[in-house]
């Protein structure tokens, strides 16, 4: 992913916002970075739903050790979620790029 994915942020992640103001070149690799960072973060998605599950199974008492579990699981849900938004955002620019320039898209 960009460094600091300072155009996600400066266009509050709209795509039109982002390709009207700054008419930035994506290069394709940014997405597939993006989707790698995504992909990267969903085997911790998982590991956070089976503590949630396995406490509720064998501790179902533990209402702390729950809602710790619960907060790790909605910290890392919030970084799929931002993940997954910057990588629809570079690949809507990039699509409108494209349609600019050619008329079409590959995407």
């Amino acid at each position: 992913m960009p460094r600091k994915a300072k155009l996600f942020l400066a266009s509050s992640g709209s795509a039109a916002r982002g390709f009207l103001r700054f008419r930035a070149n994506i290069p394709p690799r940014w997405i597939k970075n993006a989707q790698k960072s995504r992909k990267s973060i969903e085997p911790e998605i998982v590991d956070a739903l089976r503590s949630i599950k396995s406490i509720q199974k064998n501790r179902p008492r533990a209402q702390v050790a729950l809602k710790y579990a619960r907060k790790r699981l909605k910290t890392v849900l919030s970084r799929w979620d931002t993940a997954y938004s910057k990588e629809n955002f570079y690949r809507g620019i990039r699509i409108l790029l494209e349609l600019q320039r050619k008329g079409s898209s590959k995407l």
